[in-house]
């Protein structure tokens, strides 16, 4: 009977972890990205505004290819998760789930800072950022 009490104290405790475990909201994958929030227990993405020649090259019917294993990426919270992109924007069929900690690649994360959209090249707090306006940035990001 001891033993069975113990299974089901057992069979309780998991299955309270993988209830709480899903409930948790999803935090931005960097640190005080404001683009990332919690709206009435869900998670909300700004994605970053397209220039007005991104909008007449997407217009035009043109879709960016995914990113090629081992190539640089933009990081950028997608509506769902976090997402590397073949561009400084977020697209559908340029972008795909994030690869950060199964593979290592140059990595420049797109967030939004103090109200500014930002290209910054690590998730260190004392990373290098530039503003978006600026264009696509120079350098390589850090690898991750």
């Amino acid at each position: 009977m001891k033993l069975h009490l113990t299974t089901a104290a057992i069979g309780m405790l998991f299955t309270l972890v993988c209830v709480t475990a899903q409930s948790e909201p999803a935090s931005p994958g960097f640190p005080g990205n404001e683009a990332v929030r919690m709206v009435d227990g869900k998670r909300v993405a700004e994605v970053p505004p397209l220039t007005a020649e991104t909008q007449r090259y997407l217009k035009s019917g043109f879709k960016l290819a995914p990113p090629r294993p081992g190539a640089e990426v933009y990081m950028i919270e997608g509506p769902d998760q976090l997402m590397d992109c073949t561009s400084i924007y977020f697209s559908k069929s340029g972008c795909i789930p994030s690869t950060l900690g199964a593979s290592k690649r140059s990595r420049f994360w797109t967030v939004k800072l103090n109200g500014v959209w930002m290209h910054c090249e690590s998730r260190a707090p004392s990373g290098k950022c530039e503003p978006v306006a600026a264009g696509v940035p120079g350098g390589m990001g850090t690898v991750e």
